[in-house]
C-alpha cells in the first residue's frame, strides 16, 4: 500500500513539474506577444503620428483655408490660412460650433442648412458662393466646397473637409469687365452711327465742293488769273484727300467689326500674290524682292492679306529714293507663335517717334515727300491684335526699317 502511494506522489510530483515546465514557457510566450505587441502599437502609434503630421503640415500649406467638423458641426481642425485670413485664435476655435466662430460671422442661413445635409445624406456640395458681411473682415465673396471622409480607417466615425476661397477681387474683376463689355458694345454702336454719318452727311458738302469748282472752271475759267485756277485746283485737290480720309478711316472703323473666319493659310503664297500687286503698281520701279519660306498660320485670309498689303505698299514707298530697292519678307518660327516681318532699305525713321507708328493718322514723314493718310499701319496693329498677336518695329533714320507682327500659334 505504501508503495503503491509513493508511485502516485512521485507521479503528481512530475506532472506538477511538467506542469511548471508548461507555465513558465507559457509566461515566456506571453512576455514575448506582451513585448511585441507593445511593439506593434508604437510602430502603430508612430505611423499614425506621422501620418497625423503629414496631414497637417499639407492642410497648412495649402494657400486657401481649411476647417474640418465633426458630426456636431464643431470644430476639429483648422488650417493656419485659416486663422490668418478669418483672423481668429485656436482657443477661440477648435471644438466650438461653426456657427459661434468670431462673434456668429459664420452663422449663414443657406450655410446651415448645406452643412446640416451633408451628414445624414452623405452629400457634399461645390462651388457654393456666400457673400457675407463677416465681423472680422468685412463683406467678401466666399466660395465653398466641402466633402465628407473617414476620420480613421478603424473608426466609422465622419467629418466633414470645408474649404474655403475668397473670390472677392475675382468677381470686382469679372464685374469690371462685364461693365467694360457693356460700354464696348455702347461704343461700337456709337461708331457705326459715326461711321453712316461719315458716309452720308460728311460726302454731301464735299461732292457740293467738288461740283461747284468744277462749274467754276467750266464757266469762268477765262475770267480767273492763274493764280485763281491754282487756288481752284487746290480746292479740288484738297476735297479729294478728304474724300480719301474718309475713305480709310471708314474703312479703319469697319477692320474692327468684321467678322474673322479662321482657317490655316499658306502665307508664302498670299505674299507671293501680293508681291505681284505692289510690282504692278510701281511698274517704273527696280525692286529686288527676297522672300524666304513662310510657315503656314491659322488666321482670317481676308484682314490678313490687307496687313501683308499695307506693310509691302508701305516698303516700296519708302524705298522710292533707293535706285536699287531691297525688300526683304521672312518669319521666325517661335515656340508659341510665329513672327514675320519687312524689312527695306528704305528711308527709315528716328526710333525715339516708335510709339507712334501704329496710331491713326500718325505720320513720321511729310505727305509732300510721301503720300497716304496715316491710317494703313493703324489697320495692321488692329488686325494683328484681333489675332492676339503684336506689332513692332525698328529702324535707323535713313538706313532702312523693318516691321514686325506675330500670329499665335
Amino acid at each position: 500500500m505504501k508503495t503503491k502511494n509513493k508511485k502516485r506522489i512521485n507521479i503528481s510530483n512530475k506532472t506538477l513539474s511538467t506542469a511548471k515546465k508548461i507555465l513558465k514557457s507559457s509566461d515566456v510566450q506571453l512576455k514575448d506577444t506582451k513585448l511585441r505587441v507593445r511593439k506593434e502599437q508604437e510602430v502603430i502609434k508612430r505611423s499614425a503620428d506621422e501620418a497625423s503630421e503629414f496631414a497637417e503640415s499639407v492642410i497648412n500649406t495649402v494657400r486657401e483655408p481649411l476647417i474640418s467638423l465633426d458630426q456636431d458641426l464643431r470644430v476639429v481642425t483648422v488650417s493656419r490660412s485659416f486663422y490668418d485670413f478669418f483672423k481668429v485664435k485656436p482657443e477661440e476655435t477648435v471644438g466650438q460650433l461653426i456657427y459661434d466662430l468670431g462673434n456668429k460671422q459664420w452663422d449663414i442661413p443657406k450655410l446651415r442648412e448645406l452643412l446640416e445635409t451633408i451628414l445624414p445624406q452623405k452629400a457634399s456640395f461645390d462651388n457654393y458662393e456666400v457673400e457675407h458681411d463677416f465681423a472680422t473682415i468685412g463683406r467678401r465673396t466666399m466660395l465653398l466646397n466641402a466633402r465628407q471622409i473617414q476620420r480613421t480607417s478603424k473608426t466609422n466615425e465622419r467629418i466633414i473637409l470645408l474649404a474655403i476661397e475668397d473670390i472677392t477681387e475675382r468677381k470686382e474683376i469679372e464685374a469690371g469687365l462685364e461693365k467694360t463689355r457693356k460700354e464696348l458694345v455702347v461704343t461700337n454702336k456709337e461708331l457705326e452711327a459715326f461711321s453712316y454719318s461719315v458716309s452720308h452727311d460728311l460726302r454731301a458738302p464735299l461732292r457740293h465742293i467738288s461740283g461747284y469748282v468744277e462749274l467754276l472752271v467750266k464757266h469762268f475759267q477765262s475770267e480767273l488769273s492763274e493764280k485763281g485756277v491754282h487756288y481752284l485746283d487746290s480746292i479740288e485737290d484738297s476735297a479729294h484727300q478728304m474724300g480719301k480720309l474718309i475713305d480709310t478711316l471708314l474703312q479703319f472703323s469697319r477692320t474692327g467689326r468684321v467678322e474673322m473666319h479662321r482657317s490655316q493659310m499658306e502665307m508664302s503664297e498670299i505674299v507671293q500674290e501680293v508681291v505681284e500687286s505692289v510690282s504692278k503698281d510701281n511698274p517704273d520701279r527696280t525692286i529686288e524682292w527676297v522672300v524666304r519660306k513662310l510657315p503656314s498660320v491659322s488666321g482670317d485670309d481676308l484682314t490678313l492679306r490687307l496687313v501683308w498689303m499695307n506693310l509691302l505698299s508701305n516698303a516700296a514707298k519708302f524705298t522710292r529714293t533707293r535706285e536699287n530697292a531691297l525688300i526683304e519678307i521672312g518669319a521666325k518660327d517661335e515656340i508659341k507663335e510665329v513672327i514675320f516681318f519687312v524689312r527695306d532699305n528704305g528711308v527709315g525713321f528716328d526710333m525715339k517717334y516708335a510709339q507712334k507708328l501704329f496710331g491713326v493718322f500718325q505720320r513720321l514723314h511729310p505727305s509732300e515727300e510721301f503720300e497716304g493718310t496715316g491710317i494703313g499701319l493703324a489697320n495692321v496693329n488692329r488686325i494683328v491684335m484681333r489675332h492676339g498677336g503684336r506689332a513692332w518695329a525698328e529702324a535707323e533714320l535713313n538706313k532702312g526699317a523693318t516691321f514686325y507682327f506675330s500670329i499665335p500659334k
